[in-house]
């Protein structure tokens, strides 16, 4: 698909979320403050955008049980789904995408996650996510959070190991935490 075809697909799902606005003013504002910029943050939008596209080809049991972060041009898949051949075909899908570099493929295969999971995922990343918003010694815009089924994965940049140990430390010592697993990279 070429570049214009894509320009307008991404500014039309824009619309269909009816926050163009605040969409627009967040891409912009957290791009300036992440280590990503503006056009990492783009691309990084733009990959997420054909990502949610392949799967909604595919036949899932409920769209939310998969999860995509994408943070320069690495992709994280958590969730769930039904058969191994349907996970195959997505990341085949997704290494076609251009300007994806890597895909952690943390998909489960299993039939059942259930709402009282989700929504006790759903606190821990909330948890998770206030505190490194709050934490002053803690560039928040650097990270991004998943949870699934206690386990939670962390993907991002880090200032310091001082800072990546800080919210290690943090995620590991919650009520509710099975596991944690760390895509997080320094910067040198």
């Amino acid at each position: 698909m070429n570049k214009n075809k894509m320009l307008i697909f991404f500014v039309f799902s824009l619309f269909l979320t009816s926050c163009v606005g605040s969409s627009l003013t967040s891409l912009a504002g957290n791009a300036a403050i992440s280590k990503k910029g503006f056009e990492g943050s783009y691309k990084d939008t733009i990959i997420y955008t054909k990502i949610k596209t392949i799967l909604l080809k595919f036949k899932l049991t409920s769209f939310s049980n998969i999860s995509v972060i994408v943070f320069n041009g690495e992709v994280l898949l958590s969730g769930v789904i039904q058969n191994g051949i349907d996970r195959l075909r997505i990341i085949k899908k997704i290494w076609n995408i251009e300007g994806v570099n890597e895909i952690y493929n943390e998909i489960a295969i299993e039939n059942d996650y259930s709402i009282y999971q989700k929504s006790k995922d759903v606190i821990l990343s909330s948890k998770i996510k206030t505190f490194i918003l709050f934490n002053k010694n803690i560039l928040s815009n650097n990270y991004s959070i998943d949870t699934y089924k206690g386990i939670v994965y962390l993907i991002g940049v880090s200032e310091s190991l001082e800072e990546m140990r800080e919210i290690e430390n943090y995620i590991k010592n919650i009520d509710g935490v099975k596991k944690l697993v760390s895509f997080v990279k320094q910067v040198r």
